[in-house]
């Protein structure tokens, strides 16, 4: 069968679910851990597998869907995703409190904050888990409390884990009363405290970017509120974190840094007050010497008034383009080769504000439940 594993890696999920109903033997085959993750080893090398942007609509509060790699993204479909089918969940227009902190290996995770339900699920199988209630809110103790959230996968173990970091900061003595972790563990479907983080993370709004195997949030330590920021990363192997230096001059002039992931490496985007937007690059995990610019921008780059912190999502097929997201704002093609943006007009949406945006790729990964399309 090694020469039809070579063959099925390569085809997308939608055939391969179609090949399930041919035979027992056909469904089992796919159905192995040894081809999941050979599709997904192939597909990630290729880079020829297919991609979806998952978003949040503002104006409606709805999940949209589109092919990366369509002209203009005018194929917008609404997802049809389990929160919406969920007991007490309520009627199927009731999108308000539904966020997106997440997408790996073709997972993603999501939560509806109403009715406290979490859930892992496979856009392209439709599988999905509800996750355990581990009674995650946090009682305050002088002021409000921020989570921070972040979705993984442990190579080490094979396993898929979400991290929540529960932060409350006494505004007076800049000190952090409360700052607890708690790990969730898909092999085990079990919540438990992790090492406590002793930074205060500064993107209030940011998920933790997944790449070389951690997550990432910009942070300070206590009571050191002036100083450069660092990078916290948190192993979701090892359930530990380090701290990850930035270069001496990257928040020089700078009022926006947040890091994220681009061709699996981690990264930062730093938006200056003189307009100038530069992307950084981590060469070698973990090296501070390593930060290297990688793209740069200056002025005005899209009919937003003000340059906002950009996201870059991901390369086109052909990497020749770079899409990025500006800030809940609009989508960006940036040309490498002319050093141009063209601005994505989403037609179907009358380009209202869009946000919560994720890069989710397919995949075989299984779940359990499933619902219809």
């Amino acid at each position: 069968m090694d020469a039809v594993s070579s063959i099925l890696s390569l085809l997308p999920v939608k055939s391969l679910l179609r090949f399930k109903s041919v035979s027992k033997e056909w469904c089992s085959f796919i159905n192995e851990p040894y081809f999941i993750k050979l599709h997904l080893s192939q597909s990630m090398q290729t880079n020829k597998y297919n991609r979806n942007i998952i978003f949040k609509e503002v104006e409606s509060g709805k999940l949209i869907s589109v092919d990366f790699d369509s002209i203009n993204f005018q194929n917008l479909k609404a997802i049809n995703h389990p929160l919406k089918h969920l007991s007490g969940c309520g009627a199927d227009d009731d999108y308000g409190d539904i966020q997106v902190f997440g997408s790996c290996n073709g997972l993603l995770y999501l939560i509806n904050r109403r009715y406290r339900i979490i859930v892992l699920w496979n856009i392209s199988t439709r599988d999905y888990k509800v996750l355990p209630d581990e009674s995650l809110k946090v009682t305050s103790i002088r002021g409000e409390i921020w989570y921070f959230y972040g979705f993984g996968h442990d190579s080490i173990n094979d396993d898929y884990k979400i991290v929540r970091v529960a932060q409350e900061v006494d505004s007076v003595n800049h000190t952090l009363i409360i700052s607890e972790v708690k790990v969730y563990s898909l092999k085990t479907n079990t919540w438990r405290k992790g090492e406590e983080i002793p930074y205060y993370f500064r993107n209030r709004s940011v998920t933790g970017t997944f790449v070389c195997g951690a997550l990432h949030w910009l942070a300070v330590e206590e009571r050191e509120w002036e100083c450069p920021s660092s990078i916290i990363a948190f192993d979701v192997a090892t359930e530990k974190y380090r701290q990850i230096e930035l270069v001496d001059n990257m928040e020089r002039n700078a009022y926006s840094v947040v890091p994220r992931a681009l061709q699996g490496c981690l990264c930062t985007i730093t938006t200056c007050f003189n307009n100038e937007v530069n992307i950084w690059v981590m060469k070698d995990y973990g090296v501070k010497e390593s930060w290297t610019i990688l793209h740069s921008f200056q002025g005005s780059i899209s009919s937003a008034p003000h340059v906002y912190p950009l996201r870059p999502l991901a390369y086109s097929r052909t990497g020749d383009r770079l899409l990025l997201h500006h800030d809940g704002l609009s989508f960006l093609w940036y040309d490498l080769k002319e050093n141009q943006f063209e601005e994505v007009d989403l037609l179907q949406l009358n380009n209202v504000k869009t946000f919560l945006v994720e890069i989710c790729v397919e995949s075989l990964v299984q779940l359990g439940e499933s619902i219809k399309a």
